[in-house]
């Protein structure tokens, strides 16, 4: 009877750590046309990165994707566990690398100070743009693509 319960709790631990995982890494359609943004958010554990890769490559995989948004604006010093800033830094270059051989464009926003600093003293270069904000980025696809709002009078 115990070992049935314990048997319970563990599945039950499993199917929350794949929610949580689930949500910390949401794959949205944005407003440009065959765009998506990532928002990376929690804490951050080296085997997340492949979660994470894994997830988007699936998603992009037989779909009209032409750019990748991945937004780092909530990842700090703070979110960072058990991980150093240099292989978070080896892990997007991974993921640019990755997203580009699908034939995706990958744009980064919100990288932090931190993050930055540790990269470019590692020697570690990302192979893909990169914007202060997620809203910075869109305006630059915008007009890449043409897009642009305008007001509908009535």
């Amino acid at each position: 009877m115990e070992t049935n319960r314990l048997e319970e709790l563990e599945r039950k631990i499993q199917e929350y750590e794949t929610i949580i995982s689930e949500m910390s890494a949401p794959i949205i359609p944005s407003i440009v046309p065959q765009t998506i943004l990532i928002p990376i958010t929690g804490l951050i554990r080296a085997e997340r990165f492949d979660k994470i890769r894994g997830k988007v490559l699936n998603f992009i995989h037989n779909k009209d994707i032409e750019t990748a948004i991945i937004d780092l604006t909530d990842i700090s010093g703070e979110r960072i566990e058990d991980v150093c800033l240099e292989e978070i830094g080896r892990e997007l270059h991974e993921m640019a690398s990755a997203i580009s051989l699908m034939g995706v464009e990958t744009l980064f926003v919100g990288m932090n100070p931190e993050l930055v600093k540790r990269m470019v003293l590692d020697g570690i270069k990302l192979e893909a743009q990169s914007f202060s904000t997620f809203q910075a980025a869109l305006k630059h696809l915008m007009k890449q693509k043409g897009v642009e709002f305008r007001k509908i009078s009535e």
